[in-house]
């Protein structure tokens, strides 16, 4: 377990992301404490329910986060092999992203039953369903989007994301509302919004402010913000890795 987290480490070390730019608003809607802290890697609202994905070796799982009480209600774990990454609901099923596996599971979208195992190429870390273009966006960390056929995942197409000329590196958990991609920008507390015609970042917020609330002690590289769950219009569920809350928001 220490080699996974040094491993991480190491990412953030040899390739720092460009300075975002933040200037938009995060409204505090309400707090939902979680009883134990997961390793949040994917969040998603299916049908008014929250579903959330976890990460790391021999601990990945999926399940329901139950918002009353904060119990994570899982349905199911992964290999131990494999690390469990985003995930995305079309309308017909869930898929879930495996890390360096070049896996991803198809789910039923009632009880995340295990429905077909598939392959992709790449490294698998967020993704998310475009409902209006049917095409699931995906990220690798680096500053491009893949297009997939969501049906498949087979790469259709590649968007780079930029903001004032430069690159925006290390895109992570993906959320797909209001025309446009949101994404979380590892080892940051940053959110941008994404124009899905030209990678341009329209907007991002800086979510440093609600961190804080939290007192971390610790120097835990790997817990960051990460995990964006559309709810309707701007709000927005949002949480990090080994948080243990999620916060219900208004990104505007």
């Amino acid at each position: 377990m220490k080699d996974i987290y040094k491993n991480l480490f190491l990412l953030w070390i040899l390739g720092m992301p460009v300075n975002v730019q933040a200037v938009d608003s995060v409204v505090l809607i309400n707090r939902y404490p979680i009883s134990e802290p997961v390793f949040t890697q994917g969040l998603e609202v299916i049908e008014n329910r929250l579903v959330l994905g976890t990460g790391l070796y021999g601990e990945s799982e999926i399940g329901w986060i139950d918002l009353e009480t904060g119990d994570f209600q899982v349905q199911d774990q992964l290999d131990d092999n494999y690390f469990g990454e985003g995930l995305t609901a079309t309308s017909d099923y869930l898929w879930q992203f495996t890390w360096r596996e070049e896996k991803a599971y198809k789910r039923s979208l009632d009880d995340l039953t295990l429905l077909e195992e598939i392959t992709f190429d790449g490294d698998g870390w967020g993704m998310a369903y475009d409902e209006k273009a049917d095409v699931i966006w995906t990220s690798d960390g680096s500053a491009q989007l893949t297009k997939r056929d969501p049906e498949t995942l087979v790469a259709l197409d590649t968007l780079t994301v930029t903001q004032n000329n430069q690159m925006i590196e290390r895109l992570n958990e993906l959320e797909y509302a209001n025309e446009a991609i949101y994404a979380n920008v590892w080892q940051t507390n940053k959110i941008v919004k994404i124009n899905l015609q030209d990678g341009q970042v329209e907007q991002v917020w800086d979510l440093t402010d609600l961190v804080e609330e939290l007192h971390f002690t610790d120097a835990n590289p790997d817990r960051v913000l990460n995990g964006i769950a559309h709810i309707e219009g701007n709000r927005f569920y949002v949480t990090g890795k080994l948080f243990p809350i999620i916060w219900e928001v208004e990104l505007t």
